[in-house]
């Protein structure tokens, strides 16, 4: 069977499957169900109340801030949102950012298995975790090895935006962006304490306490900290995070709200294996397979740490029911050490000692970002109007350097690593002089107008943005370089709202995205850029609680780096690649009534390298699957003994991808099982989770083939919460 066909089959199998799902529940009369509110703030652009419609077990959250830069329906937004809210968050007791994308249609997360260091995900094919990840709207932009990692227990929602977002948010990744809604204060007094321990011997505890400050309720606070640490899955190493974040709002009346809030995260820890061949991973070297708990680093240099603080504030004050202005801003700093022998194939091709490269780098960041912005609501005869103005600026320094240690014989980079019988302490060679040793600054400066236009059921949104960027070299190894370029960002949508909740809808859009780096000239590279093609049906039914979406796009982005093989040097990069993703996506929340809620996603692409200098000239990029699909259930008990016992389980399933330019490399495909039970009565809530339930062994991806990394082990958490 063609490739073609096979999409064409896989199409129809989950279109009858999406349909099987949608038949029973419409038939049925409307079901009524439990309302959760999910608390926000004036951040949010919901108002001082935040709330946010999910009155199933999952929660099917109406609005989203995201695709509009303001409260808005997921009906009428141009692009489609995926939204998880806090009871997703909770019932999986979810650890990480990519943790919790894990059941979203479009957004491949934990490519690389477990990881510590950073988030790791890629939205409709392209890598979105340097220049895809905001929090609060702001841009947490990173590049080389300083990375900013935001912990769940700081966050409200998590809002997945499908689709290029430059229109409104400047340069960020073709795919998408994750947008990370964190806490906010509460005006009533309310708080948590929960502590955990998973089967690796890792225990936590968080403190999440909010509420008003005065009898007025003008002022108000909330406090979230959090201790994690112990031994993890590897051979060695064990994991340490602290932090603390406070929050104070001040709201001296309904049209004024202003919010201040800082945080300060401690991370130290051993790196977790991965770098791993191939042979021995994929597929059986002579010896077997590589145990998925080696530690592949040397403990007498491996490092882990980052210290990471953030203070901003948020203002939203509104004169009339017409004009409101916004203005957030956030400074942030990162320090950080990343050091670690990290595996580069077999020293002799079938033997079992991997070779190592010796590599550390410190970078230091630091970041600012200003939005300003001016919203309007007025009519023009039958047409109403929402139109968002604003100006946005952000500032991005790293200052780095990298080195490895010399040649140090067969063992290449560093002391070689015997995987059937490991010696941890035999040190590694002398670093030696940097081969990176620079300062980086991005400074971006940025216009943007939106009108969303509403008559009777038809909505249309118009975006224009145009950027200003420099970038700056200070190159203590060589020349420097000063670079400036304007940026033209565009969208065009339109969204029809039938009364029986279907909502049809179109969008164009241009965007661009920040590219840091030299040419072999030493020029600076231009900004990425492309357009998008979107088309597709969302629903909210009207007689029971949920919300679907479906949806085919057409995305392609330029300026793409690629090694310069046709140069004759390979090591350096040329920007000449394109690449084409074309796809679609279902995803699904719905309350079925008598306690059971459902979620469900499938996405299935089509990736090619259409322009390259290399061998992956029409071929799909490496470690990102063309198709992948989850479901989770859910059901909470309705009868009076068993009131308070919920229990679910989902499904993930992992579509097979490659591990080299010239797909000739395949990395199959894999299925695992999550599953959670949870009790709560009065104040006390008891839960246990698991993730990977029957510990599938499967390999996530590989980025060529010495660098392969496994999916994450089963990790078994228990969990008890105390809430007031």
């Amino acid at each position: 069977m063609s490739a073609a066909a096979r999409r064409t089959q896989t199409l129809l199998l989950i279109s009858c499957a999406f349909g099987a799902l949608l038949v029973p529940a419409v038939a049925q009369d409307a079901i009524v169900l439990d309302t959760v509110t999910l608390q926000g703030g004036a951040s949010e652009g919901t108002g001082t109340d935040g709330t946010l419609a999910a009155d199933s077990n999952l929660g099917v959250p109406k609005q989203s801030v995201s695709s509009t830069k303001g409260a808005g329906s997921r009906l009428e937004s141009p692009q489609p949102v995926s939204v998880i809210g806090q009871d997703q968050l909770d019932l999986r007791n979810v650890q990480s950012v990519d943790e919790a994308t894990r059941y979203s249609s479009g957004v491949q997360g934990q490519k690389f298995g477990n990881n510590n260091r950073l988030d790791w995900f890629n939205i409709r094919g392209f890598p979105a975790n340097e220049d895809g990840l905001y929090l609060d709207g702001l841009a947490l932009f990173s590049t080389a090895f300083a990375t900013w990692q935001v912990d769940p227990v700081l966050l409200e929602r998590v809002e997945v935006l499908k689709g290029p977002a430059s229109v409104l948010y400047g340069g960020s990744s073709p795919g998408g962006l994750v947008n990370l809604i964190a806490k906010r204060p509460t005006k009533t007094a309310q708080g948590s304490i929960e502590v955990g321990i998973n089967e690796y011997g890792q225990a936590y505890t968080a403190l999440d306490s909010s509420g008003p400050l005065d009898a007025e309720g003008v002022w108000s606070y909330r406090l979230n900290t959090k201790l994690f640490g112990g031994d993890y899955y590897a051979d060695e190493g064990d994991e340490f995070r602290g932090l603390i974040a406070p929050t104070f709002t001040w709201a001296p009346d309904a049209q004024t709200n202003f919010t201040l809030y800082g945080s300060y995260q401690r991370d130290d820890s051993n790196n977790v294996p991965g770098f791993l061949p191939y042979e021995g991973t994929v597929r059986p070297a002579s010896y077997g397979k590589i145990d998925r708990k080696l530690f592949t680093s040397d403990t007498t240099v491996d490092e882990f740490t980052r210290d990471q603080a953030m203070i901003g504030y948020e203002f939203e004050h509104s004169f009339n029911e017409t004009f409101t202005v916004r203005q957030k801003a956030r400074y942030a700093h990162l320090e950080s050490t990343y050091a670690l022998a990290y595996g580069n194939g077999y020293v002799t091709p079938g033997g079992s000692e991997l070779a190592r490269i010796h590599f550390r780098t410190d970078p230091v960041a630091d970041t600012v970002t200003i939005d300003n912005q001016v919203e309007a609501l007025f009519a023009t005869g039958a047409v109403d109007h929402k139109v968002l103005a604003g100006l946005d600026y952000r500032y991005y320094k790293l200052d780095q350097s990298q080195a490895v240690s010399a040649w140090n014989g067969p063992g290449g980079l560093g002391t070689a690593l015997d995987l059937l019988s490991p010696d941890y302490g035999v040190g590694q060679p002398p670093l030696g002089a940097p081969y990176i040793d620079n300062t980086q600054t991005l400074s971006q400066t940025g216009l943007y107008i939106q009108d969303q236009m509403t008559a009777d059921k038809l909505v249309v949104t118009l975006n224009a943005r145009y950027d200003f960027l420099n970038t700056e070299l200070d190159n203590r190894l060589g020349t420097d370089a000063d670079e400036d370029e304007g940026a033209f960002s565009g969208r065009a949508g339109v969204a029809y709202l039938f009364d029986n909740g279907i909502t049809p809808y179109a969008t164009y859009s241009r965007f661009f995205t920040p590219v840091l780096g030299l040419d072999s000239a030493g020029t600076p590279f231009e900004s990425g850029d492309g357009d998008q093609v979107e088309a597709g049906i969302k629903y909210q039914p009207t007689g029971f609680d949920g919300f679907f979406t479906a949806s085919v796009f057409d995305l392609t982005r330029g300026n793409v780096l690629t090694n310069d093989v046709a140069g004759n040097n390979p090591f350096q990069q040329v920007q000449t690649g394109e690449i084409r993703s074309q796809g679609f996506e279902l995803e699904g929340t719905v309350g079925l009534g008598n306690g059971f809620s459902l979620l469900a996603a499938y996405t299935n692409f089509d990736l090619e390298v259409t322009e390259s200098s290399d061998v992956d000239l029409g071929k799909v990029p490496v470690a990102i699957p063309e198709q992948f699909a989850s479901l989770w259930v859910d059901y909470a008990f309705q009868s009076d003994a068993l009131t308070g016992l919920r229990l679910g389980g989902g499904l993930r399933w992992n579509g097979r991808s490659y591990a080299d330019k010239a797909n000739t490399l395949e990395v199959p495909d894999y299925t695992v099982v999550d599953a959670s039970i949870s009790y709560e009565k009065d104040n006390w809530k008891g839960q246990l989770n698991a993730s990977n339930l029957f510990d599938k062994k499967a390999v996530a991806s590989c980025q060529d083939a010495n660098s392969c990394f496994y999916a994450d082990a089963r990790k078994v958490t228990a969990s008890l919460t105390y809430s007031w």
